[in-house]
């Protein structure tokens, strides 16, 4: 596992293995994430492994709203909480595997930008274990394992705060599935009513 700073060189290196279809650690708006291009078999067979992980599940992180419907289509609901709440800790679900959020981490959004499509932000540690908020507690976490990310982004130590707050439209009903950082406005849409799933 390379560690490298988030410099240009550091960006440079990650962004090139992130074309290759490699996987790299990162830091997102909440703990360091691991991922790569969303739309790799081989990737996501990659990070499951690195994980030891079975469900196909996972949050991807893009650029920006343009890179989010250039590759999916997203409902006027999910648009105008897109257009409210994004950059920042709001993951819509967009699929039943994927949900995706523009991320408030300008690190984070460049990574997606330069790759140039929006990159898996899984949770850098293995299946069952906690998040981490640190680059050198990631090359802990997978020191040792046969698999491993190629390269670490050190964006330095995060601090530990909620999650993102994930919310899907159901038939025009905004459901919050997990309740996290961005608390959602009941007076959001009296057309889209909000509620919390039970």
């Amino acid at each position: 596992m390379q560690l490298v700073k988030p410099d240009k060189p550091g960006i440079r290196a990650a962004v090139k293995v992130l074309r290759r279809g490699g996987v790299v650690a990162f830091p997102t708006d909440t703990a360091y994430g691991l991922g790569g291009v969303f739309d790799s078999l081989a990737v996501i067979r990659r990070v499951l492994r690195i994980k030891n992980r079975r469900d196909r599940k996972f949050t991807v992180v893009a650029a920006d709203l343009a890179q989010v419907q250039k590759f999916f289509k997203l409902k006027p609901a999910e648009l105008k909480l897109a257009r409210q709440y994004w950059p920042g800790p709001l993951s819509l679900v967009v699929s039943p595997r994927l949900s995706v959020r523009v991320p408030g981490n300008k690190l984070t959004r460049d990574l997606a930008k330069l790759a140039g499509k929006p990159l898996i932000a899984t949770s850098a540690n293995r299946h069952g274990r906690p998040e981490i908020y640190s680059a050198a507690g990631v090359r802990r976490e997978f020191a040792g394992q046969p698999d491993q990310p190629e390269l670490i982004l050190d964006g330095g130590r995060l601090k530990q705060v909620k999650p993102s707050t994930v919310v899907k439209v159901v038939r025009g009903r905004i459901v919050v599935l997990r309740a996290g950082t961005i608390k959602i406005d009941l007076r959001f849409s009296n057309k889209c009513p909000i509620s919390k799933l039970q």
